[in-house]
């Protein structure tokens, strides 16, 4: 069903998506599966190297304990850091150190370098992951040189840093523009859901519009008949009302149309449908009442209002017409019939209730 109330404002702010605690830990047990087959398939083909086999289970043994924390009232953003950490570090220090002189062995750390810029935006938000970012950056690219020049001239290291460097500011790049894309994407649908809102929302007393109301008629499907659904339309008419505006004024006479939505807001059901119809008129849309359940919520609709003092303005009241589903086989009839029944209680002095014989 439609929203009922207006976007406050938009959020122009990059940030990235909330990972829930489930969702966060069945990462966690992709992390702890996936450093256990790549730890088994190097033990297994004997090019395991002397670093990964004590790290393997270091980072394993983390995640586990990054898991079990997770369940308890612990930050949860702290643990997307301390995770993002065990990845970074492992991942940095790993291919560092099959760069030094003398471990040379078999690596399949460099490739996945890349894998420390996606997790960052992925655990991290936005604004915290730009400087996570930068630093990664930093360390890869200078671990990686001084770690080269041990074996190489200062010209070889500087030109496998320099390609390294472009590369990895390439997969920045990249993934910054996604996130671009996917903000204003975000931005255009909530931009979107405000004109919506403004369109079928009456900016006064934030209920329903005429448009609005109509719009949720269509989407309940009310005169299904394969799926007849009860309900009741009560059209309430502030009594007097241009006397309110004459005596007193616009500003004052918006007041009480505000004062009078709210109290009508805060005493029907919050699945009832509140629309301000137009002037001093509004509409209550209630599903799955009885008719006498409908009428004692239009009598304490009335009694709400008339309980009202709105600068000063006392004895305010309203007229209410009531019109049941089971009447008619239209909700245009329905409406009909409580408009009928809201004559009648006009011109049976105001201040009262007027509905069909049960």
């Amino acid at each position: 069903m439609m929203k009922t109330q207006p976007n406050k404002s938009i959020d122009k702010k990059l940030t990235a998506a909330q990972i829930s605690p489930p969702l966060f830990r069945q990462l966690l047990i992709v992390a702890i599966l996936g450093f256990s087959a790549i730890w088994a398939i190097d033990a297994y083909s004997g090019i395991i190297a002397v670093f990964d086999a004590f790290s393997y289970p270091i980072c394993i043994t983390a995640f586990i304990l990054i898991y079990l924390i997770s369940f308890s009232r612990a930050n949860q953003q702290s643990l997307h850091y301390l995770a993002y950490l065990v990845v970074a570090g492992y991942l940095i220090s790993c291919s560092i150190w099959h760069h030094l002189p003398g471990n040379g062995q078999f690596s399949n750390s460099a490739q996945w370098l890349g894998l420390n810029y996606v997790i960052v935006y992925l655990f991290l938000d936005v604004k915290k992951a730009a400087p996570a970012t930068a630093i990664v950056f930093v360390a890869t690219i200078t671990g990686h040189y001084f770690a080269l020049i041990q074996n190489h001239t200062t010209g070889e290291a500087l030109v496998v840093t320099l390609n390294m460097a472009i590369a990895h500011a390439i997969y920045i790049f990249l993934l910054w523009t996604v996130i671009k894309l996917r903000v204003t994407t975000d931005q255009v649908i909530a931009r979107a859901d405000m004109l919506e809102d403004f369109a079928y929302i009456d900016v006064l007393t934030r209920a329903l519009n005429r448009r609005g109301i109509e719009k949720v008629f269509n989407e309940l499907n009310l005169d299904s008949a394969e799926q007849k659904k009860n309900y009741a339309i009560l059209i309430i008419d502030i009594d007097h009302f241009k006397q309110v505006n004459d005596l007193n004024g616009h500003l004052i006479g918006d007041k009480v149309l505000t004062s009078i939505a709210g109290k009508i807001r805060r005493s029907i059901h919050p699945n009832d449908i509140l629309c301000r119809w137009g002037g001093e008129e509004f509409v209550v849309l209630t599903l799955n009442r009885t008719p006498q359940q409908v009428m004692t919520l239009a009598e304490n609709l009335r009694l709400a209002v008339s309980q009202l003092v709105i600068d000063d303005i006392a004895n305010i009241t309203v007229s209410i017409g009531v019109g049941h589903s089971h009447e008619a086989s239209s909700k245009e009839a329905v409406f009909k019939i409580a408009d009928d029944h809201l004559y009648d209680a006009k011109q049976s002095g105001r201040n009262t209730i007027r509905a069909s014989q049960a």
